[in-house]
């Protein structure tokens, strides 16, 4: 099989190329513009590989595309995407997102074998309609989106990704369509919850840590989890056309609970305050139906486990 994965840099674009190259017979294209600064081990041993190609492309620009048109997946990944450079860049945002994504479809319209054009959405467009109480919890993928009407900045992300949704659905090609939760693992950037409470937690000169968004419920799914759906449901026939959550199946926990599990990991004993401080926006609660998903692995989720390993790898990190 000839894959190509969009932001093929990102964390979960190296992890399932990773996956894909198991296979020496795959042949894996990775393209990214790298405006984020790449520091990843595994990015850097996974393009020695020799079935996978690295191509340093700016996807708003289509003379940029390679003249390849023979690939049987197509995973699209690339965004802008983090809480901060959202909120500060919305406009942008929403532009660069829906511009790229009409470009790669365009791109994936021109090839001669594709069976699949498999795009990441977010989590995200579930949050007004729950803010809302329009939509049962754990969220099934079948809900009416609602959009904010108070042009939040934060809203430039899940609205690029609806739109995507939508041309997607609109564009005749074969598809799924993923809306991934809370993905984590062992270097998955440092703009994330996971990795800002272990620094945090970690800092000899604090004794007392202020927990945000500390009520605030989540599910959090690890990443050979997340790969090992993504793998099979794309490479299903049945799933053509249809939308997936990705994430994990266990109940969801505060942040201030999540705190206290990074604290006894880190062996720190830490006196965590919840914060009634409410930062960015963020949605207060986030939970998958994962019941469709589930039909295609028997893989149980192990997040004690998962957590555990990435809250070490962070840990030597730091303190590196």
């Amino acid at each position: 099989m000839k894959y190509l994965i969009t932001g093929g840099a990102g964390f979960i674009g190296v992890n399932l190329a990773q996956k894909l190259s198991e296979n020496k017979k795959n042949k894996i294209y990775l393209m990214d513009n790298l405006s984020k600064d790449i520091n990843n081990k595994k990015f850097s041993e996974l393009i020695k590989n020799k079935n996978i190609i690295f191509l340093k492309k700016d996807l708003s620009n289509k003379a940029s595309y390679p003249n390849i048109f023979n690939f049987d997946y197509i995973f699209h990944f690339a965004a802008i995407l983090g809480v901060k450079t959202v909120i500060d860049n919305p406009f942008i945002t929403l532009k660069e997102n829906i511009k790229t994504s009409i470009n790669l479809i365009d791109f994936s319209k021109k090839q001669k074998k594709l069976k699949k054009l498999c795009f990441t959405s977010t989590s995200e467009v579930y949050a007004y309609t729950l803010e809302n109480k329009l939509a049962r919890y754990p969220t099934p993928e079948n809900i009416d989106f609602i959009i904010s009407k108070d042009f939040n900045p934060r809203s430039a992300y899940l609205l690029s990704k609806i739109v995507v949704e939508y041309l997607i659905n609109y564009s005749r090609l074969n598809f799924v369509i993923f809306r991934p939760h809370n993905i984590f693992g062992p270097d998955m950037g440092f703009s994330h919850v996971i990795p800002q409470l272990t620094k945090k937690i970690l800092n000899k000169k604090r004794k007392n840590i202020l927990v945000n968004n500390s009520n605030h419920k989540r599910t959090f799914c690890y990443i050979d989890f997340a790969i090992d759906l993504i793998v099979k449901i794309s490479h299903d026939k049945k799933s053509t056309k249809k939308i997936y959550n990705i994430g994990s199946p266990d109940k969801d926990i505060s942040i201030l609970q999540l705190a206290k599990k990074i604290s006894k990991i880190l062996r720190l004993k830490k006196k965590l305050l919840p914060s009634k401080k409410l930062k960015d926006n963020s949605p207060k609660k986030r939970r998958p139906d994962m019941n469709k998903s589930l039909n295609y692995i028997k893989t149980k989720h192990n997040f004690e486990e998962g957590l555990k390993e990435t809250v070490l790898w962070y840990k030597k990190y730091y303190q590196n």
